[in-house]
């Protein structure tokens, strides 16, 4: 049986990358949707969408799991997909992958039409320096980038997503610039610091004065420790400090492979001695018994 006879079932896996792969838009987007629907339709395959924005270095992609599952239960002849990168380049993700299509008896079919049988010797080395080829690109995208960033960062431009609360990002400079009222928050937060104020009783006051976090909640005691701790407020960019894009629970990198760039923001909202200095106070009150940082303090409202 020729392989496309083989195939009546297809998981259709599309991708979006995020902008640390490279701009992409929805017209792209589209564009691949169109070209493996018409391969789909030519060959009368019965198809299911799986479609996400993401990383390919991310395994955890929800419509992608989802497809994993699906595979495992039997209800696929086939992946169509643009290629192999738009699935996963990841040099740990890629070969448990294509074991998985082996193991299935499940093909892979490209946008050219190139189908790939794993159980195939030859299909599985192609494939597998495909997937080699792939991550060796995806590294030297990020090496680029890094060094992009760090040369964007030097000219006081960012390029670290959305600006921390208290900064707006001017997309015409490209650079970051005062919010004058929400700073008024950051310069409040650090005053209470300095007066010997715990993040728990700041977020209280805060919170009371009407503000919020840049998507609209409530201040927390972690997210005052995060602004008091953040290097932006005196001026730096700090960027590749952490694997992966979760800002909140990735993986710290070696201090040696950040990218700092001091005074990169002009003018900033705090000085660098008020930031060493409430970093210091904030530092020593968390060292202290947990009974010895209970005293609540409150400031006066009009």
């Amino acid at each position: 049986m020729e392989q496309k006879e083989r195939i009546k079932r297809v998981a259709l896996y599309l991708r979006k990358s995020r902008n640390n792969e490279g701009e992409e838009t929805e017209e792209t987007l589209a564009k691949h949707r169109k070209r493996l629907l018409d391969i789909a339709e030519k060959n009368n395959w019965e198809i299911k969408l799986f479609q996400e924005v993401g990383s390919s270095m991310d395994e955890n992609r929800p419509e992608y799991q989802k497809m994993i599952c699906e595979i495992k239960e039997n209800l696929f002849d086939a992946v169509l997909s643009v290629n192999l990168a738009r699935v996963t380049r990841d040099d740990a993700e890629t070969p448990k992958f294509m074991s998985l299509l082996r193991q299935e008896d499940v093909l892979f079919v490209t946008d050219s039409e190139r189908i790939y049988d794993l159980e195939i010797q030859e299909d599985w080395q192609a494939l597998k320096f495909t997937g080699f080829v792939n991550n060796w690109e995806y590294e030297n995208i990020k090496a680029q980038l890094r060094k992009g960033k760090k040369d964007s960062a030097k000219l006081g431009r960012w390029s670290n997503g959305t600006p921390p609360f208290g900064y707006i990002y001017n997309p015409l400079e490209k650079r970051v610039e005062i919010d004058k009222e929400r700073a008024k928050g950051v310069k409040l937060a650090f005053q209470l610091v300095l007066d010997g104020m715990g993040v728990d009783n700041i977020t209280i006051n805060l919170n009371q004065l009407g503000y919020r976090t840049k998507r609209g909640n409530l201040f927390s005691g972690k997210s005052i420790e995060r602004m008091i701790r953040s290097e932006i407020y005196k001026g730096w960019i700090v960027s590749n400090r952490l694997k992966g894009r979760n800002t909140h629970q990735g993986k710290i990198r070696p201090k040696e492979q950040w990218i700092i760039v001091k005074d990169a923001i002009k003018p900033c909202i705090i000085d660098e001695e008020t930031w060493d200095i409430a970093n210091e106070r904030l530092t020593l009150r968390q060292s202290l018994a947990p009974r010895a940082r209970t005293e609540t303090r409150f400031i006066e409202f009009d």
